[in-house]
Protein backbone atom coordinates (compact mmCIF):
# COMPACT_ATOMS: atom_id res chain seq x y z
CA UNK A 1 0.00 0.00 0.00
CA UNK A 2 1.11 3.52 -0.77
CA UNK A 3 -0.19 7.01 -1.40
CA UNK A 4 -1.00 5.79 -4.93
CA UNK A 5 -3.58 3.27 -3.68
CA UNK A 6 -7.05 3.86 -5.15
CA UNK A 7 -9.02 0.71 -4.16
CA UNK A 8 -8.24 -1.54 -1.21
CA UNK A 9 -10.13 -4.71 -0.22
CA UNK A 10 -9.52 -6.05 3.31
CA UNK A 11 -11.25 -9.37 3.96
CA UNK A 12 -10.92 -11.82 6.85
CA UNK A 13 -11.95 -12.32 10.45
CA UNK A 14 -8.97 -10.63 12.15
CA UNK A 15 -10.18 -7.05 12.66
CA UNK A 16 -6.88 -6.03 14.26
CA UNK A 17 -5.02 -7.01 11.09
CA UNK A 18 -7.49 -5.00 9.01
CA UNK A 19 -6.93 -1.99 11.29
CA UNK A 20 -3.16 -2.37 10.92
CA UNK A 21 -3.37 -2.29 7.12
CA UNK A 22 -5.62 0.76 7.36
CA UNK A 23 -3.11 2.45 9.68
CA UNK A 24 -0.30 1.86 7.16
CA UNK A 25 -2.47 3.36 4.42
CA UNK A 26 -3.24 6.45 6.50
CA UNK A 27 0.44 6.97 7.31
CA UNK A 28 1.34 6.76 3.61
CA UNK A 29 -1.36 9.26 2.67
CA UNK A 30 -0.54 11.76 5.45
CA UNK A 31 3.14 11.64 4.52
CA UNK A 32 2.12 12.81 1.04
CA UNK A 33 -0.84 15.10 1.73
CA UNK A 34 -0.06 16.25 5.25
CA UNK A 35 -1.73 15.45 8.57
CA UNK A 36 -4.65 17.77 7.85
CA UNK A 37 -4.90 16.81 4.19
CA UNK A 38 -6.66 13.46 4.60
CA UNK A 39 -10.27 12.95 5.61
CA UNK A 40 -12.08 9.68 6.39
CA UNK A 41 -15.73 9.12 5.52
CA UNK A 42 -17.36 5.95 6.84
CA UNK A 43 -20.25 3.87 5.54
CA UNK A 44 -21.75 0.65 6.88
CA UNK A 45 -22.89 -2.14 4.56
CA UNK A 46 -25.58 -3.18 7.02
CA UNK A 47 -27.60 -0.21 5.72
CA UNK A 48 -28.18 -2.14 2.50
CA UNK A 49 -27.93 -1.36 -1.23
CA UNK A 50 -29.47 2.11 -0.87
CA UNK A 51 -26.13 3.54 0.33
CA UNK A 52 -24.15 2.54 -2.78
CA UNK A 53 -25.01 5.81 -4.57
CA UNK A 54 -23.79 7.86 -1.61
CA UNK A 55 -20.56 5.84 -1.47
CA UNK A 56 -19.72 6.38 -5.12
CA UNK A 57 -20.77 10.06 -5.06
CA UNK A 58 -18.39 10.59 -2.13
CA UNK A 59 -15.59 8.80 -3.99
CA UNK A 60 -15.97 11.00 -7.08
CA UNK A 61 -16.60 14.36 -5.42
CA UNK A 62 -13.78 16.70 -4.43
CA UNK A 63 -13.28 17.43 -0.76
CA UNK A 64 -13.93 21.01 0.32
CA UNK A 65 -11.59 20.95 3.33
CA UNK A 66 -9.15 18.10 2.56
CA UNK A 67 -6.90 17.17 -0.36
CA UNK A 68 -7.57 13.44 -0.16
CA UNK A 69 -10.27 11.12 1.20
CA UNK A 70 -10.50 7.58 2.52
CA UNK A 71 -13.97 6.18 1.83
CA UNK A 72 -14.24 3.33 4.33
CA UNK A 73 -17.07 0.82 3.86
CA UNK A 74 -17.46 -1.64 6.71
CA UNK A 75 -19.41 -4.90 6.33
CA UNK A 76 -19.08 -4.81 2.55
CA UNK A 77 -19.97 -8.50 2.47
CA UNK A 78 -23.45 -7.62 3.76
CA UNK A 79 -23.80 -4.85 1.20
CA UNK A 80 -23.07 -7.36 -1.57
CA UNK A 81 -24.90 -10.31 -0.02
CA UNK A 82 -28.22 -9.49 -1.70
CA UNK A 83 -26.47 -9.69 -5.08
CA UNK A 84 -24.86 -13.04 -4.22
CA UNK A 85 -28.13 -14.60 -3.01
CA UNK A 86 -30.32 -13.28 -5.84
CA UNK A 87 -31.17 -16.00 -8.41
CA UNK A 88 -30.28 -15.38 -12.04
CA UNK A 89 -32.98 -13.86 -14.22
CA UNK A 90 -35.01 -16.25 -16.36
CA UNK A 91 -33.60 -16.49 -19.92
CA UNK A 92 -35.50 -14.79 -22.74
CA UNK A 93 -36.79 -17.17 -25.42
CA UNK A 94 -34.90 -17.15 -28.69
CA UNK A 95 -36.35 -14.57 -31.08
CA UNK A 96 -38.36 -12.87 -28.37
CA UNK A 97 -37.75 -9.35 -27.16
CA UNK A 98 -37.75 -8.28 -23.59
CA UNK A 99 -40.40 -5.70 -22.82
CA UNK A 100 -38.29 -4.25 -20.06
CA UNK A 101 -35.39 -1.88 -20.39
CA UNK A 102 -31.91 -2.60 -19.01
CA UNK A 103 -32.01 -3.96 -15.47
CA UNK A 104 -30.69 -1.57 -12.83
CA UNK A 105 -27.11 -2.24 -11.85
CA UNK A 106 -26.48 -4.02 -8.56
CA UNK A 107 -24.08 -2.66 -5.89
CA UNK A 108 -21.50 -5.26 -6.98
CA UNK A 109 -21.70 -4.15 -10.62
CA UNK A 110 -21.47 -0.49 -9.64
CA UNK A 111 -18.37 -1.19 -7.55
CA UNK A 112 -16.86 -3.18 -10.43
CA UNK A 113 -17.40 -0.19 -12.71
CA UNK A 114 -15.86 2.22 -10.21
CA UNK A 115 -12.85 -0.04 -9.58
CA UNK A 116 -12.10 -0.02 -13.31
CA UNK A 117 -11.72 3.79 -13.24
CA UNK A 118 -11.28 5.04 -9.65
CA UNK A 119 -10.93 8.63 -8.55
CA UNK A 120 -7.44 10.03 -8.06
CA UNK A 121 -8.44 12.03 -4.97
CA UNK A 122 -9.88 9.17 -2.91
CA UNK A 123 -9.15 5.66 -1.68
CA UNK A 124 -12.11 3.28 -1.54
CA UNK A 125 -11.54 0.77 1.27
CA UNK A 126 -13.91 -2.22 1.37
CA UNK A 127 -13.79 -4.22 4.61
CA UNK A 128 -15.48 -7.59 5.11
CA UNK A 129 -15.23 -10.63 7.35
CA UNK A 130 -16.11 -12.99 4.47
CA UNK A 131 -15.49 -12.55 0.78
CA UNK A 132 -16.59 -14.12 -2.49
CA UNK A 133 -14.01 -13.44 -5.23
CA UNK A 134 -15.38 -12.28 -8.57
CA UNK A 135 -15.18 -9.59 -11.22
CA UNK A 136 -14.63 -6.91 -8.57
CA UNK A 137 -11.36 -8.58 -7.56
CA UNK A 138 -10.28 -8.79 -11.21
CA UNK A 139 -11.02 -5.10 -11.69
CA UNK A 140 -8.89 -4.19 -8.66
CA UNK A 141 -6.05 -6.48 -9.76
CA UNK A 142 -6.12 -4.93 -13.23
CA UNK A 143 -5.37 -1.44 -11.93
CA UNK A 144 -1.87 -0.06 -12.54
CA UNK A 145 0.75 -1.26 -10.10
CA UNK A 146 0.31 0.22 -6.64
CA UNK A 147 -3.26 1.43 -7.19
CA UNK A 148 -5.18 -1.69 -6.17
CA UNK A 149 -4.71 -4.25 -3.40
CA UNK A 150 -6.65 -7.22 -2.01
CA UNK A 151 -5.37 -8.36 1.40
CA UNK A 152 -6.29 -11.51 3.32
CA UNK A 153 -6.88 -10.65 6.98
CA UNK A 154 -7.72 -14.05 8.42
CA UNK A 155 -5.94 -15.02 11.68
CA UNK A 156 -2.40 -16.26 10.95
CA UNK A 157 -0.95 -19.69 11.63
CA UNK A 158 0.91 -20.29 14.89
CA UNK A 159 4.28 -19.98 13.15
CA UNK A 160 3.38 -16.71 11.40
CA UNK A 161 1.91 -15.27 14.59
CA UNK A 162 5.11 -16.23 16.41
CA UNK A 163 7.29 -14.31 13.94
CA UNK A 164 4.87 -11.38 14.01
CA UNK A 165 4.99 -11.21 17.83
CA UNK A 166 8.80 -11.15 17.84
CA UNK A 167 8.90 -8.36 15.25
CA UNK A 168 6.06 -6.43 16.86
CA UNK A 169 7.77 -6.45 20.25
CA UNK A 170 10.84 -4.80 18.76
CA UNK A 171 9.24 -2.35 16.33
CA UNK A 172 6.16 -1.18 18.25
CA UNK A 173 6.97 -1.83 21.91
CA UNK A 174 10.74 -1.23 22.08
CA UNK A 175 11.44 -4.58 23.70
CA UNK A 176 12.55 -8.06 22.73
CA UNK A 177 11.02 -11.48 23.09
CA UNK A 178 12.85 -14.63 22.06
CA UNK A 179 11.31 -17.50 20.14
CA UNK A 180 10.66 -19.81 23.08
CA UNK A 181 9.14 -17.06 25.23
CA UNK A 182 6.97 -15.92 22.31
CA UNK A 183 5.77 -19.52 21.95
CA UNK A 184 4.80 -19.52 25.63
CA UNK A 185 2.86 -16.30 25.09
CA UNK A 186 0.97 -17.71 22.10
CA UNK A 187 0.22 -20.88 24.02
CA UNK A 188 -1.42 -18.70 26.63
CA UNK A 189 -3.44 -16.35 24.39
CA UNK A 190 -3.71 -17.97 20.95
CA UNK A 191 -2.92 -16.41 17.56
CA UNK A 192 -5.31 -13.45 17.53
CA UNK A 193 -3.00 -10.53 16.76
CA UNK A 194 -4.97 -7.96 18.74
CA UNK A 195 -4.72 -10.05 21.91
CA UNK A 196 -1.03 -10.70 21.32
CA UNK A 197 -0.36 -6.98 20.86
CA UNK A 198 -2.23 -6.09 24.06
CA UNK A 199 -0.21 -8.61 26.05
CA UNK A 200 3.07 -7.46 24.49
CA UNK A 201 2.33 -3.88 25.53
CA UNK A 202 1.63 -4.99 29.09
CA UNK A 203 4.73 -7.20 29.22
CA UNK A 204 6.96 -4.48 27.75
CA UNK A 205 5.92 -2.09 30.51
CA UNK A 206 6.49 -4.77 33.14
CA UNK A 207 9.96 -5.45 31.72
CA UNK A 208 10.92 -1.91 32.70
CA UNK A 209 11.39 -0.22 29.32
CA UNK A 210 14.75 0.80 27.83
CA UNK A 211 14.77 -2.27 25.59
CA UNK A 212 14.67 -4.75 28.46
CA UNK A 213 13.54 -8.18 27.17
CA UNK A 214 10.31 -9.94 28.02
CA UNK A 215 11.19 -13.00 30.09
CA UNK A 216 9.38 -16.32 30.51
CA UNK A 217 8.82 -15.41 34.17
CA UNK A 218 6.88 -12.30 33.12
CA UNK A 219 4.74 -14.31 30.71
CA UNK A 220 3.98 -16.86 33.40
CA UNK A 221 3.08 -14.29 36.04
CA UNK A 222 1.17 -11.73 33.94
CA UNK A 223 -0.56 -13.69 31.17
CA UNK A 224 -3.48 -16.06 31.62
CA UNK A 225 -2.29 -19.66 31.55
CA UNK A 226 -5.37 -21.63 30.47
CA UNK A 227 -3.72 -22.72 27.22
CA UNK A 228 -0.21 -22.50 28.62
CA UNK A 229 -0.99 -25.16 31.23
CA UNK A 230 -1.47 -27.70 28.45
CA UNK A 231 2.01 -26.76 27.20
CA UNK A 232 3.46 -28.04 30.48
CA UNK A 233 1.06 -30.98 30.89
CA UNK A 234 2.37 -32.67 27.75
CA UNK A 235 5.96 -31.97 28.81
CA UNK A 236 5.32 -33.61 32.17
CA UNK A 237 3.80 -36.63 30.41
CA UNK A 238 6.82 -36.97 28.11
CA UNK A 239 9.29 -36.63 30.98
CA UNK A 240 7.44 -39.30 32.95
CA UNK A 241 8.87 -41.89 30.56
CA UNK A 242 5.40 -43.46 30.27
CA UNK A 243 4.44 -43.93 26.60
CA UNK A 244 0.80 -44.71 27.36
CA UNK A 245 0.44 -41.57 29.50
CA UNK A 246 2.11 -39.38 26.86
CA UNK A 247 -0.16 -40.73 24.11
CA UNK A 248 -3.26 -40.20 26.26
CA UNK A 249 -2.31 -36.62 27.03
CA UNK A 250 -1.58 -35.96 23.35
CA UNK A 251 -4.95 -37.41 22.37
CA UNK A 252 -6.71 -35.27 24.99
CA UNK A 253 -5.07 -32.10 23.67
CA UNK A 254 -5.99 -32.91 20.05
CA UNK A 255 -9.49 -34.38 20.40
CA UNK A 256 -10.86 -32.75 23.57
CA UNK A 257 -9.03 -29.43 23.91
CA UNK A 258 -8.89 -28.99 20.11
CA UNK A 259 -5.29 -27.82 20.26
CA UNK A 260 -3.36 -27.38 17.02
CA UNK A 261 -0.44 -29.74 16.37
CA UNK A 262 2.06 -26.93 15.74
CA UNK A 263 2.12 -25.39 19.25
CA UNK A 264 2.13 -28.88 20.77
CA UNK A 265 5.29 -29.50 18.74
CA UNK A 266 6.91 -26.60 20.60
CA UNK A 267 6.25 -28.39 23.88
CA UNK A 268 8.02 -31.49 22.54
CA UNK A 269 11.02 -29.40 21.47
CA UNK A 270 11.20 -27.67 24.84
CA UNK A 271 11.04 -30.97 26.75
CA UNK A 272 13.79 -32.45 24.56
CA UNK A 273 15.90 -29.31 25.00
CA UNK A 274 15.71 -29.63 28.80
CA UNK A 275 16.85 -33.25 28.69
CA UNK A 276 19.72 -32.32 26.38
CA UNK A 277 20.84 -29.42 28.61
CA UNK A 278 20.81 -31.66 31.67
CA UNK A 279 22.62 -34.53 29.90
CA UNK A 280 25.42 -32.24 28.77
CA UNK A 281 25.69 -30.66 32.21
CA UNK A 282 25.92 -34.04 33.92
CA UNK A 283 28.54 -35.20 31.41
CA UNK A 284 30.62 -32.10 32.24
CA UNK A 285 30.48 -33.00 35.93
CA UNK A 286 28.19 -30.13 36.89
CA UNK A 287 25.66 -30.26 39.69
CA UNK A 288 22.02 -29.66 38.79
CA UNK A 289 22.19 -26.24 40.44
CA UNK A 290 24.86 -25.13 37.97
CA UNK A 291 22.62 -25.66 34.92
CA UNK A 292 19.23 -25.30 36.61
CA UNK A 293 18.70 -21.81 35.16
CA UNK A 294 19.17 -23.12 31.63
CA UNK A 295 16.36 -25.63 32.15
CA UNK A 296 13.90 -22.70 32.34
CA UNK A 297 11.46 -24.22 34.81
CA UNK A 298 9.27 -21.47 36.19
CA UNK A 299 6.99 -23.31 38.61
CA UNK A 300 7.68 -23.10 42.33
CA UNK A 301 7.56 -25.50 45.24
CA UNK A 302 7.18 -29.30 44.97
CA UNK A 303 6.16 -29.07 41.30
CA UNK A 304 9.52 -27.56 40.42
CA UNK A 305 11.47 -30.18 42.33
CA UNK A 306 9.48 -32.96 40.70
CA UNK A 307 10.05 -31.52 37.23
CA UNK A 308 13.81 -31.22 37.78
CA UNK A 309 13.96 -34.77 39.13
CA UNK A 310 12.20 -36.08 36.01
CA UNK A 311 14.55 -34.21 33.69
CA UNK A 312 17.64 -35.42 35.54
CA UNK A 313 16.44 -39.02 35.51
CA UNK A 314 15.76 -38.86 31.78
CA UNK A 315 19.12 -37.18 31.10
CA UNK A 316 21.04 -39.83 33.06
CA UNK A 317 19.27 -42.63 31.21
CA UNK A 318 19.54 -41.15 27.73
CA UNK A 319 23.02 -39.63 27.87
CA UNK A 320 24.21 -36.66 25.78
CA UNK A 321 24.25 -38.39 22.38
CA UNK A 322 20.75 -39.87 22.58
CA UNK A 323 19.46 -36.63 24.08
CA UNK A 324 20.93 -34.68 21.14
CA UNK A 325 19.32 -37.10 18.69
CA UNK A 326 16.01 -36.69 20.49
CA UNK A 327 16.19 -32.89 20.26
CA UNK A 328 17.02 -33.16 16.56
CA UNK A 329 14.04 -35.49 16.05
CA UNK A 330 11.74 -33.01 17.80
CA UNK A 331 12.91 -30.14 15.60
CA UNK A 332 12.54 -32.31 12.48
CA UNK A 333 9.01 -33.31 13.52
CA UNK A 334 8.12 -29.64 13.94
CA UNK A 335 9.50 -28.84 10.48
CA UNK A 336 7.55 -31.70 8.92
CA UNK A 337 4.31 -30.60 10.54
CA UNK A 338 4.77 -27.06 9.23
CA UNK A 339 5.65 -28.16 5.70
CA UNK A 340 3.03 -30.88 5.25
CA UNK A 341 5.31 -33.91 5.48
CA UNK A 342 3.23 -36.73 6.95
CA UNK A 343 0.15 -36.35 9.15
CA UNK A 344 0.84 -34.00 12.11
CA UNK A 345 -0.86 -36.10 14.80
CA UNK A 346 0.81 -39.32 13.64
CA UNK A 347 4.17 -37.51 13.60
CA UNK A 348 3.67 -36.38 17.19
CA UNK A 349 2.54 -39.84 18.32
CA UNK A 350 5.69 -41.42 16.88
CA UNK A 351 7.82 -38.74 18.54
CA UNK A 352 6.06 -39.28 21.88
CA UNK A 353 6.92 -42.99 21.80
CA UNK A 354 10.52 -42.25 20.80
CA UNK A 355 10.83 -39.65 23.55
CA UNK A 356 9.56 -41.89 26.35
CA UNK A 357 11.57 -44.93 25.24
CA UNK A 358 14.72 -42.80 24.98
CA UNK A 359 14.52 -41.63 28.59
CA UNK A 360 12.99 -44.91 29.82
CA UNK A 361 14.22 -47.85 27.69
CA UNK A 362 12.02 -50.28 29.65
CA UNK A 363 9.11 -48.90 27.64
CA UNK A 364 10.35 -50.70 24.52
CA UNK A 365 10.02 -54.11 26.18
CA UNK A 366 6.37 -53.60 27.21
Amino acid sequence: MSAQTRVLILHGKDRFLQDEHLRVLREALTSTHGKDGVDTIRFDGTQGPRIIADILDECRSFGLMRQHKIILVDNTDLLLKADDDEPAAAPVAKGARSKRGPAPQTPRQLLEGYAADPSESAVLVLRASTWRPGKLDKAVEALPKGQGAILDCDPPSFDKALRWAMGRAKVRHSTQIDEQTAAMLLEAVGTELGRIDTELQKLALAAGGNGQPITPELVESLVGVTRQESFFVIQDALLSGDSALALRQLDDLITISRQDATPIGWAFIEAARKVHVAARGLQAGQSSRQFEGDLRIFTRGPGRDQAIAGILQGARTAGPRAAADLLKAAVTCDQHNKSGVGEPVRNLEALAVRFTTTINPRQSSR
